[in-house]
């Protein structure tokens, strides 16, 4: 069966679950990604390997963008549609729904009769868009929920989110949202002397990864630490980078508390967690959270907001705290109870690496090929469906 993958960029997370796809030998898989880099997401360019053991295609790299003037919507999707044509996939699986290249593909799976899967992150908690916008969205997913083969689900909010249009229960599927769990595990002793070299052994270290854009919060976080006693032996580590790196590090200040890492490669992320004892995610209308996964493979309590996707799934009392506010006091609190209480710390990190083990990248496969290989013969306007 011939299978078209299309991705929006060679993100370093889906590409684990790619290669894996790409050795099974199943399918006759192309992948197909819309843009070959993308500046804004931090990640520094020539980091990402996207070698994959299937073949790739650059969406933005195809003769007839790369030799037009100007690479507007017309000629992205025009594009799409002559690839598609060319590559004449039996099945399409889609990354997303809402960009040019997506909404070509899947009019197009659904104008030829070509059986789809769609995935995405959203989370019915960050969705809020309103007027004009909100009624074509619903429309559009309405459309999709009925003519999609599959709809692949990546945790409770985003079942909630097909659900609520109109997805119904035999045509979704999960696929666990997943890292590469072993890129993230460091030994103890290589942990312990990281973090002595670094004059963090006797602090507990709270880290954010991830973007410095507004609604991250992380100014929230930088005010939490100033709020604790000068005495408490605490730090917080900020990595990444972003429209915001400056006034954080105006609110900042001097104080020795927090340190900012800067931008950082996906090959050195284990080295930061390793340094940290929890994570803290307060960002709102975060549709997920990788960063979370990262963390709880790296051995890490975590401190995350109620609705952001992952911690709904990820996240309790077990392995972390879990925020129902963006008020300072409320993550002081959580912060303290994690400083004043090291044996039930040590506990959550422990439990953190017990449950992300079954958000693996194998589990994600699994789940993705299990929707496929179930619904390939499942044409929509089928007589099953009609009833």
């Amino acid at each position: 069966m011939r299978v078209l993958l299309l991705n929006n960029i060679p993100a370093p997370y889906f590409l684990p679950i790619f290669r894996q796809l790409g050795e099974l030998n199943r399918w006759e898989l192309v992948v197909c990604f819309s843009n070959s880099w993308k500046s804004d997401l931090g990640w520094e360019e020539g980091t990402i390997e996207a070698e994959l053991p299937v073949r790739t295609i650059y969406l933005d790299q195809e003769e007839s963008i790369r030799s037009e003037v100007g690479r507007g919507v017309l000629t992205r999707a025009m594009t799409m549609l002559r690839l598609l044509r060319r590559e004449r996939p039996e099945y399409l699986i889609c990354y997303g729904y809402s960009l040019v290249p997506q909404l070509t593909a899947l009019l197009w799976a659904i104008l030829t009769g070509t059986r789809f899967a769609v995935i995405g992150d959203a989370n019915i908690h960050c969705d809020r868009t309103r007027g004009l916008k909100r009624l074509l969205k619903g429309v559009w997913l309405r459309v999709l929920t009925r003519q999609a083969a599959a709809i692949l689900t990546i945790g409770k909010a985003n079942r909630q989110f097909w659900e609520k249009y109109g997805a119904a229960e035999e045509r979704m599927f999960p696929v666990p949202f997943a890292v590469d769990n072993n890129l993230f595990l460091t030994d103890t002793t290589s942990r312990l002397a990281n973090r002595q070299s670094e004059g963090l052994t006797d602090r507990v270290v709270f880290i954010s990864v991830g973007r410095l854009i507004a609604r991250k919060n992380v100014d929230l976080l930088i005010k939490a630490v100033q709020r604790l006693d000068p005495s408490v032996p605490v730090t917080l580590l900020i990595a990444g980078h972003g429209e915001e790196r400056s006034y954080l590090e105006s609110l900042a200040g001097a104080d020795p508390r927090i340190q900012f890492l800067g931008g950082v490669r996906p090959a050195t992320l284990s080295s930061c967690y390793g340094l940290a004892d929890a994570l803290i995610l307060a960002a709102r209308d975060e549709p997920w959270g990788l960063v979370t996964n990262e963390a709880m493979a790296s051995g890490l309590a975590v401190i995350a907001h109620q609705h952001c996707g992952s911690t709904i799934d990820l996240v309790s009392d077990d392995n972390g705290i879990t925020l129902t506010s963006f008020e300072i006091d409320e993550l002081v609190e959580a912060m303290r109870h994690m400083i004043n209480d090291r044996a039930r710390l040590e506990r959550m990190k422990e439990m953190s690496r017990v449950k992300i083990a079954a958000w693996s990248v194998e589990a994600a496969v699994s789940g993705l090929t299990l929707a496929i290989e179930r619904t390939k013969g499942d044409k929509y306007g089928s007589e099953r469906d009609k009833r």
